[in-house]
């Protein structure tokens, strides 16, 4: 599947924008401390007191900058948000209907993380962060921004890849669309049509997010068979044993590493957890 120029040139923007993704607390309007998560760079440094006082300034070099609230947060901290592409990753709508009697389901940032990364927790409890806060406890706070900071992440990308966000709650399970990739960024749609047009061997990470020190080491090695609207059908091994996959469940894809052993497999018993998932 061979670009046309123009998609071509958007690809190539895409793939060398600079993103960061950043968590504030105790809010977006009053940044006490701030996580900063180079997504190129797969690095993340937190901000604490004085220190934010320099962030305005390494925020210049990223091309896109995705956060809560973050236009809010990105005028406290002095930065023009209108130097760069923003994304907000506040939830595409506030509640949800649930029946006839007017039961509504109020839709959270944690609540839309959570379903669509499988991230139980994503945020740390605001009590504990306002006492590191109020006691200087900079390390606990530091280490309770990162992990924040990874769950936005993985959100982010997730959002990035198939277009939409995942509401899961009770007998709910709701794709919500998002529009935070850019014009260049290849979707999980066209990758997979391009690895079963060409033969591609994919890794694929399933169910919960990637881990941030190793995100392929879950991945699965696969040849796509069959895209449908909800499933993906492929083979796991040279045996071309095939298995259908709910397409919402992938977090990450990527084309398998050339230097790699082209069937290794990892966690196989996971592929038996999947292939009884359709019938949820």
């Amino acid at each position: 599947m061979e670009l046309d120029p123009e998609a071509q040139r958007d690809a190539e923007i895409a793939r060398s924008s600079r993103r960061a993704v950043l968590r504030a607390v105790p809010s977006a309007e009053d940044p006490q401390a701030v996580a900063l998560l180079d997504v190129g760079q797969r690095s993340i440094r937190a901000f604490i007191g004085r220190d934010i006082a320099a962030l305005a300034g390494l925020l210049e070099r990223f091309d896109v900058i995705a956060g809560l609230d973050i236009r809010d947060t990105l005028r406290a901290l002095g930065f023009d948000a209108g130097r760069c592409g923003v994304v907000d990753l506040n939830p595409p709508q506030k509640s949800r209907r649930l029946n006839r009697a007017g039961r509504t389901l109020q839709i959270t940032p944690e609540l839309l993380i959570a379903g669509t990364t499988r991230i139980r927790r994503p945020f740390g409890d605001p009590e504990k962060v306002a006492r590191y806060l109020s006691e200087g406890d900079h390390q606990r706070l530091a280490r309770r921004l990162e992990s924040d900071v990874k769950a936005l992440h993985a959100f982010y990308q997730y959002g990035v890849l198939h277009g939409a966000v995942r509401l899961r709650w009770g007998f709910v399970d709701d794709a919500l669309a998002t529009d935070w990739a850019l014009p260049g960024d290849a979707s999980l749609h066209q990758q997979l049509k391009r690895a079963r047009e060409k033969d591609e061997i994919v890794d694929l990470v399933i169910g919960a997010a990637p881990g941030w020190a190793d995100p392929w080491w879950r991945a699965q090695r696969v040849r796509v068979v069959d895209i449908s609207f909800r499933e993906v059908v492929m083979t796991r091994d040279e045996a071309g044993l095939a298995l259908p996959i709910l397409r919402d469940e992938i977090q990450a894809i990527r084309l398998a590493p050339e230097e790699t052993e082209q069937w290794s497999w990892h966690g196989r018993q996971m592929w038996d957890r999947w292939s009884v998932i359709q019938e949820r």
